[in-house]
């Protein structure tokens, strides 16, 4: 293993817990390959070991300040603990899906890994940490003895789609899998689209369900896999309009309705662009006790762009207009680069110009099983916001 000499802010920057390794931290450049374990040191002397990997805005994550062996025994005692600090999702009458292991928040920058009962599901997000699958599988099926089957998915370009998501080890998932969140049911389907379910919501859905459903109008838009819609409707809402841009999105939410015993036929499902709907919503008085805005980083449609960090608040301005006087505005953000801060922000100038109010009802991150590092904001990337809209 090399020994990398490193600047003396850039150790105690590691020892005081930051996990994103940088090559400006060398004191002289070294290329290395992806997935090569290398020891940093101040004069000789230990800070870390680390790995490297040159993917998606990094260039490798630091594995320990400890000076320990990087072996099975390491990687095994880390799904070990992740287990333990989830022993009580293995019990939930309720719910049988959740993050099992959440990249740095657990040890280990670069992967995380979902349990979809009794399947998981690992996501590796560069190369490097991806040539040393086979240690890293050998020490979870040491560890962790409930495993049916292990599938993965990779964040990276590869050569072949089929190396995308795939099954590799253990029993083959049924091709409709269904699983349940907070009493809900939910279809997966891993061995064809693995990682269509938004695990770091199921707090908010949770209380979307038992708090602020019953006897409401409720809009979800970006309905994906429709959680929103078929928590509110198990809830008790009315009825559910629900806005996505793609036809796959519509045909699967239908699908999420019949398995709860939903008549899709009895609900609004509208495979267009979601502030056009809006907007039209507005325009012919139509409007909702709850409005639920669930956006992606980005997306784009034919009459439009949408980017999270500049195009949020002209959403939120259209979803306001569509939401009765006194009812609930929920407002999601799935990403680190949009700040709470920035967001309450925006909604204050937002609401500004449109001569109205809100008051915070309630205010969500990420949920117990996304450990996060707080030496590493960009770990809490979920957040969510119920609004009173005052008008």
């Amino acid at each position: 293993m090399k020994s990398i000499e490193i600047t003396n802010e850039a150790a105690r920057k590691y020892k005081d817990g930051y996990p994103k390794l940088g090559v400006k931290d060398f004191v002289a450049p070294y290329q290395g390959n992806d997935g090569e374990l290398i020891k940093l040191v101040v004069r000789n002397q230990f800070v870390a070991y680390a790995y490297l990997a040159k993917q998606r805005n990094s260039d490798g994550w630091i594995l320990t300040t400890e000076d320990k062996f990087i072996d099975d025994n390491f990687f095994r005692k880390l799904f070990t603990m992740a287990q333990i600090k989830r022993s009580s999702f293995y019990y939930s009458e309720e719910t049988n899906v959740f993050r099992f292991f959440n990249g740095v928040g657990d040890g280990l920058g670069g992967l995380t890994i979902d349990y979809y009962a009794g399947y998981y599901v690992f996501t590796f997000d560069n190369k490097g940490l991806y040539q040393h699958r086979k240690t890293l599988y050998d020490a979870f099926e040491t560890a962790i003895k409930d495993c049916k089957g292990i599938y993965e998915k990779l964040q990276f370009n590869v050569q072949k789609d089929a190396l995308k998501n795939r099954q590799v080890k253990g029993e083959t998932a049924p091709n409709t899998l269904e699983v349940k969140q907070n009493g809900v049911k939910f279809l997966v389907y891993l061995n064809s689209e693995i990682g269509n379910f938004d695990l770091d919501k199921r707090e908010l859905l949770a209380d979307l369900k038992s708090k602020y459903s019953a006897e409401k109008i409720v809009f979800s838009g970006f309905s994906r896999n429709g959680a929103v819609g078929a928590s509110a409707m198990v809830g008790g809402a009315f009825k559910t309009t629900n806005v996505d841009l793609t036809v796959k999105a519509s045909e699967r939410l239908k699908k999420q309705f019949l398995a709860n015993n939903i008549d899709p036929e009895k609900q609004e499902i509208r495979t267009m662009d979601v502030q056009g709907y809006l907007d039209y919503a507005f325009n012919h008085h139509i409007e909702f006790d709850v409005t639920f805005l669930d956006p992606p980083v980005f997306v784009r449609s034919k009459k439009r762009t949408f980017n999270l960090s500049k195009d949020y608040p002209a959403l939120i301005e259209a979803a306001v207009k569509a939401t009765k006087d006194g009812g609930l505005l929920i407002l999601t953000v799935n990403s680190a680069s949009l700040s709470l801060r920035k967001l309450k922000e925006q909604l204050n100038e937002v609401f500004a110009e449109n001569n109205s109010s809100f008051e915070i009802v309630q205010t969500y991150h990420s949920p117990q099983d996304f450990a996060t590092l707080k030496q590493y904001r960009q770990s809490d990337y979920f957040k969510a916001l119920i609004l009173k809209v005052q008008r």
